[in-house]
């Protein structure tokens, strides 16, 4: 499970003297955004490289077959539950896929025996599914105790998650340009306070509650909020997710 993000670009073009302020707290801005958007927009966005080696835990000979309901003349009419054509529930030999932790985004690497297996040799199917395409099959199993580059290991490399739109770019790139100036002590930065209003020569201003935009999943400014409400209008904490083993509508190759 992610507990943070990873690789969120910002982009801080319109954010005036952002080169100018300290690293220290351009790092500090940037790391605190990243995470706030990443929770808010309901956790999705990131790419994150993580390195898994798989270990198959079920039989590659179980195959699953359709029980006969009707007799006919000229045979029996089977019921089957993967969609695909024959007798065999599986459309691919199980030895020859592998499901990833997803979703997947692209495969760096494949290493089977300490030798990195060239990359048209597999694909990627529904941004989860590795397949082998070359005739071959993956391992059985393997050698957990061997190091990745070793003789009876295998591991794969690949890049988890979504990339972050150009609005989160741009939205992590405003924040963190407030952030920055309220940690610099910059009087012109607009993030909202704890005051809520404010009374100035007969002039009365109110302003937002910082506790409550926080119940609200809202930042107090109105450019990243407008991109929040777009990628997350109902303030899910995290992506929903839908399955059922009715719905079979094939697999489509993703990278």
């Amino acid at each position: 499970m992610r507990t943070g993000p990873c690789d969120w670009t910002l982009d801080t073009a319109g954010c005036k003297g952002w080169d100018g302020l300290d690293e220290a707290i351009r790092a500090v801005a940037a790391t605190t955004v990243t995470e706030v958007l990443w929770a808010l927009s309901g956790r999705r966005f990131g790419l994150c490289e993580s390195t898994v080696r798989p270990c198959r835990r079920d039989d590659p000979d179980a195959w699953r077959w359709g029980e006969p309901w009707l007799t006919l003349p000229f045979g029996s009419v089977v019921t089957t539950f993967c969609g695909c054509a024959g007798w065999a529930c599986r459309c691919i030999p199980p030895r020859c896929e592998l499901a990833l932790p997803g979703p997947v985004h692209e495969v760096s690497r494949v290493r089977v025996d300490g030798q990195e297996v060239p990359a048209g040799a597999y694909v990627v199917q529904d941004h989860r599914w590795l397949v082998r395409v070359d005739g071959d099959c993956w391992p059985m199993r393997q050698d957990l105790t061997a190091a990745d580059d070793q003789p009876g290991a295998w591991a794969v490399t690949y890049r988890r998650g979504v990339p972050v739109p150009k609005g989160g770019q741009l939205a992590a790139g405003q924040y963190a340009c407030e952030v920055a100036k309220a940690l610099a002590n910059d009087n012109t930065c607009r993030l909202p306070r704890r005051v809520q209003s404010l009374v100035r020569q007969g002039v009365q201003q109110t302003f937002a509650d910082p506790a409550q935009l926080a119940r609200d999943g809202m930042t107090g400014l109105p450019e990243v909020d407008q991109w929040l409400r777009v990628v997350n209008p109902y303030r899910l904490p995290r992506d929903s997710v839908v399955w059922s083993p009715d719905l079979d509508r094939g697999r489509r190759r993703t990278s």
